[in-house]
C-alpha cells in the first residue's frame, strides 16, 4: 500500500509540473520582456531624499511604474549607485501588488532587482493569473522569462491552482 502511495504522489507531482508549465512559461513570442532601462515613473504623498546614503523613500500611496510593471505600496525605498545614480533596487512595503501583464502578485514585501529584471515577495504571497494561482512564502518573479519559483517554510507546504484550458465538453 506505501508503494502505491508514492507512485500516486509522484504521479500528481509530474501532473502538476506539467500544468503549470502554460501558466508560467510562455514561448519567446509570447513572453513580456520587462526592459530595466526605461525611466520608472513613481507618486506618492510624500518623499524623504537622502543623498548621503544613496536613497529615496516615497511615502503615502506608493505607485511606481516601469514598462509594463506596476508596483503599488504603502512605503517603497529605492537604493541607487553612488557613482552612476542608476536605481540598483526597489523595496516596497508593508502590503505590496505587482502587476505584469496578466500577471499579479502579492505579499507583505517586495524587492525589485533592476540588473536582474526579477522581484523577490515574501510574506504570504500569492501570484495569480486569470482563475490560476500560485500560494508560498517567498516568491521569485522573473520578468524577463515568464518564470517563478515559489518556496515556503520548513514544514509548510507551496499550494497551487490550475484551471484546465482548452475544449470543455
Amino acid at each position: 500500500m506505501t508503494e502505491l502511495m508514492c507512485r500516486v504522489k509522484w504521479l500528481a507531482v509530474c501532473l502538476a509540473m506539467v500544468m503549470a508549465w502554460p501558466l508560467w512559461a510562455a514561448p519567446p513570442a509570447l513572453m513580456n520582456q520587462h526592459d530595466s532601462k526605461q525611466p520608472i515613473h513613481i507618486t506618492s504623498k510624500r518623499l524623504q531624499a537622502d543623498g548621503v546614503l544613496n536613497r529615496v523613500r516615497f511615502i503615502g500611496a506608493v505607485e511606481a511604474r516601469q514598462g509594463d510593471m506596476v508596483i503599488y505600496a504603502p512605503e517603497m525605498v529605492l537604493f541607487f549607485q553612488e557613482k552612476t545614480r542608476e536605481i540598483e533596487k526597489v523595496e516596497a512595503f508593508p502590503g505590496v501588488r505587482v502587476v505584469q501583464g496578466g500577471r499579479v502578485a502579492t505579499g507583505q514585501k517586495g524587492v525589485y532587482f533592476a540588473a536582474e529584471g526579477k522581484i523577490v515577495m515574501t510574506g504570504s504571497v500569492r501570484v495569480r493569473r486569470g482563475e490560476d494561482s500560485l500560494e508560498g512564502d517567498e516568491i521569485v518573479i522573473f520578468l524577463n522569462g515568464e518564470r517563478s519559483i515559489v518556496t515556503s517554510k520548513e514544514g509548510a507546504r507551496v499550494r497551487a491552482v490550475f484551471h484546465p484550458k482548452g475544449d470543455q465538453p
